[in-house]
């Protein structure tokens, strides 16, 4: 396969990632420093080692030297520890301290998503001076975003913000901390990075300051990164409720897949026997009516589907920070009421359709009842699931479709055959 010359960097890192990667390897070697780093920022992070492992020394030290420290660090996290320390050593001083530095914030946290690329003014300096230091070689370096200017004092510490309209409007010889607004906004260094993209698509914040414990200004969280980790999570989240790594792609190599799939899969086996099971309890129940096998995967499916509607919703509302903790009891209330209603209008939809297939109102009766009780199951367990993992400090969405599946499976299951138990039973037939 041929790249084109002419490729956006996100379009070449996507035809790079249907390659083998001893395939993609000889095309980023033929790049330049420049154009590798940015084809590199665009690839998925499993690809993305892949290739690292396979670059040679220089390709990665030219890119680690040009890149955004926040991407560099993330280049240098992946590699393995002995090359990590060779890497580094060989980078320029400044450089090296600061991705050792950065390298000490966990994953995941404010201190390895904020950027460095941001301008920092004096408090004591007049506006004049400020004008003539940005005009200045001290502000050459290209920068994202300068429609706020943070503000720190002697020790660094952040102390107001100001907005690049205040400073050309100003007159020259008024103090920097005469202008600025001294009620800022801002995180902590160690803050999670998902909560942090939550204050973002809820405050529609254009950046954040980061401070560290003595609130000196360490970087600059920008919406754009924000919301890129806002994505991620939710593809997580989303493939987490099906039993998957939450770093799968459709171009994953299929060797790596089956370590992410087959163990969920062995766990659903063993919930799928657990559901079984129930059917085996009630087998002589079956041999004497056979016609409730017909109604077992319709009871169990619809059970499935509410469930999982409701699981979407809650875990959704979770993920993005809009459940406090004392909506739970509201929450559950509601999805109650609504499990009752709906398994109300399905219920005796199917109990119709039981009596007039069979012709006997009894299997009306019980399927219809073990839908309503299914439904109600199934809304209650999507509720139940989600906030039960998040008390026990577990991502709600790890696996919470597995467990509801067998949620509504084993309570279909139970009801159906045991409702017919009585049936049977009340009819002489056992």
């Amino acid at each position: 396969m041929s790249l084109e010359k002419e490729l956006h960097p996100a379009d070449y890192a996507d035809q790079l990632e249907r390659l083998s990667a001893e395939d993609s390897v000889d095309f980023l070697k033929d790049l330049s420093s420049a154009d590798l780093a940015q084809v590199l920022s665009e690839l998925e992070w499993d690809v993305l080692s892949d290739q690292l492992e396979l670059l040679d020394d220089d390709s990665i030290e030219g890119v680690l030297v040009i890149a955004p420290l926040r991407q560099a660090v993330a280049l240098v996290d992946l590699l393995a520890e002995e090359r990590r320390e060779i890497l580094l050593q060989r980078l320029p001083t400044r450089l090296a301290s600061n991705i050792r530095s950065r390298l000490q914030y966990p994953q995941e946290t404010a201190g390895r998503l904020m950027s460095d690329r941001y301008i920092c003014l004096k408090d004591f300096h007049t506006v004049q001076e400020t004008l003539d230091r940005l005009r200045g070689r001290a502000f050459q370096e290209e920068y994202e975003d300068v429609s706020y200017l943070y503000v720190t004092d002697e020790k660094e510490r952040l102390v107001g913000v100001v907005s690049l309209r205040d400073l050309l409007f100003r007159r020259p010889e008024r103090k920097i901390s005469e202008i600025m607004n001294p009620e800022v906004r801002f995180v902590q260094d160690t803050d999670d990075q998902e909560e942090i993209g939550r204050m973002f698509h809820h405050y529609h914040f254009l950046g954040l300051p980061v401070l560290n414990a003595e609130r000196q200004l360490m970087g600059l969280v920008r919406a754009n990164d924000a919301m890129e980790v806002l994505q991620e999570e939710a593809t997580e989240d989303m493939q987490l409720m099906v039993g998957l790594s939450g770093e799968e792609r459709s171009w994953t190599p299929w060797l790596r897949s089956v370590k992410k799939r087959l163990p969920w899969l062995f766990i659903n086996l063993l919930t799928a026997v657990a559901a079984a099971s129930v059917v085996g309890l009630f087998e002589g129940i079956i041999s004497k009516w056979t016609a409730l096998a017909v109604f077992l995967p319709i009871i169990a499916g619809q059970g499935g589907n509410a469930g999982a509607q409701t699981l979407t919703i809650v875990i959704r509302d979770l993920a993005l920070g809009e459940l406090s903790p004392g909506d739970g009891k509201k929450v559950f209330f509601k999805e109650f009421f609504l499990g009752c209603f709906h398994g109300l209008c399905i219920g005796i939809v199917v109990g119709i359709a039981g009596y007039l297939w069979q012709n006997n109102a009894m299997i009306g009766v019980v399927a219809g009842v073990a839908m309503w009780l299914n439904l109600i199951a199934a809304s209650l367990a999507g509720v139940l699931i989600p906030y039960g993992l998040k008390w026990f400090n577990i991502d709600p969405a790890l696996a919470s479709g597995i467990i509801l599946t067998t949620v509504t499976d084993v309570a279909g299951f139970f009801f159906f055959l045991g409702l017919a138990s009585v049936g049977l039973y009340s009819m002489g037939l056992m």
